[in-house]
């Protein structure tokens, strides 16, 4: 019997917006047309014909430029355009439950995974302490807060390339936020002007990281997609981010905003060569930290293959997102993510190893039509 018949049968009303495929496609071109007008307002001084001959393979000029798609074979890069296009519809309508940093602490914690505790929620400008009732009186209930969490995180609660995220600390000789001194009464006017914020508990990250760059919380940004043919997530790719004084308190790579990544070999633990951006794009490879002179490329990273089977644990609890960017740190005792994306920032991935190289990833993008 049909299902259709069932439902008649049963009595049970039909959802009529269960297919909801045209509101998907609008969506993913929104994406794309937003892609295209920064495809157009870039200044990669790529010559029009070739510029063109990247658009026609599906990607930007600065992903072509990047990957060195002229001497390289483009049939094995996941070409960025196409995947914007196309790659909102992998996770379809639960992409907001990742974008979503509220909701996604909420599973995160029902799932007993690692990740920052939520301290505080910022709507129109009033502060509401979890667990707690509603103070009115912002500089009272911010003191009481940091007087809890000395060191807390705020970040919008729908944001992504590390926008509108800001650093506040407390200790003995004062306040900070974003590490220059601070008075509670700015602190207060400042959060008093947003909305639909929240603050977690700031991830002391471990020694190793901090030894590499302590200016910022370094990440690894794991990719994890799903095999349809064993019903299990696996990654993908593994990279390690880490600040520098060009990108501030964060650790962000994209597009000359200063950030270094490497490698990470997961059989072996180790990171590879290291890259940057110039502001004019121009990609630098490094063995070491360019601000700290520390070394990158050879050096173990500690406790990641229990953070690996951490992260597929997490990626098994959502098989409704089958294409999951987690964005993770590494603590003294373990591991904590950070954040998870819909939208993974194909090009610190890419940049070291192009994804379609491995016949999982390959086949995984084909049967979402990215290839």
């Amino acid at each position: 019997m049909k299902g259709k018949d069932l439902f008649d049968r049963f009595g049970i009303q039909p959802n009529v917006r269960q297919s909801g495929s045209l509101e998907l496609y609008l969506r993913c071109q929104v994406h794309f047309v937003r892609a295209l007008f920064a495809e157009l307002r870039s200044k990669t001084g790529l010559h029009w014909k070739q510029r063109l001959k990247a658009w026609k393979a599906g990607f930007s000029s600065h992903s072509w430029m990047l990957y060195e798609l002229d001497r390289k074979d483009p049939g094995l890069y996941l070409a960025d355009l196409r995947a914007v296009r196309r790659g909102y519809r992998v996770n379809g309508f639960y992409n907001p439950v990742l974008g979503n940093k509220l909701l996604l602490s909420r599973l995160l914690s029902a799932h007993g995974i690692p990740h920052p505790g939520v301290v505080s929620i910022l709507l129109e400008g009033r502060l509401y302490e979890e667990n707690s009732h509603l103070d009115p009186d912002m500089p009272r209930a911010l003191a009481r807060s940091l007087h809890r969490h000395p060191r807390q995180v705020f970040r919008p609660v729908l944001s992504g390339n590390g926008e509108g995220v800001f650093f506040l600390d407390r200790d003995d000789d004062g306040l900070f936020l974003n590490g220059k001194r601070t008075a509670l009464e700015d602190v207060c006017a400042l959060l008093m002007g947003l909305d639909r914020y929240l603050s977690t508990e700031f991830q002391e990250q471990a020694p190793y990281a901090r030894r590499i760059y302590a200016g910022s919380t370094n990440t690894l940004r794991i990719l994890t997609l799903w095999d349809e043919k064993s019903g299990k997530p696996f990654i993908a790719a593994t990279v390690h981010r880490f600040g520098s004084s060009r990108s501030g308190p964060t650790d962000h790579w994209h597009r000359g905003r200063g950030g270094v990544c490497a490698s990470v070999d997961l059989e072996t633990a180790t990171m590879g060569l290291a890259a940057s951006q110039s502001a004019d794009n121009r990609l630098i490879w490094t063995a070491s930290h360019p601000d700290s002179g520390e070394p990158i490329e050879g050096v173990v990273v500690p406790g990641l293959e229990r953070c690996a089977s951490g992260v597929l644990e997490a990626a098994a609890c959502f098989p409704f997102c089958p294409s999951i960017g987690w964005d993770v740190v590494l603590t003294g005792d373990g591991f904590s993510i950070i954040e998870a994306n819909t939208m993974q920032g194909l090009s610190v991935m890419q940049v070291h190893e192009p994804l379609l190289r491995d016949p999982r990833t390959r086949a995984f993008y084909s049967r979402h039509g990215m290839v």
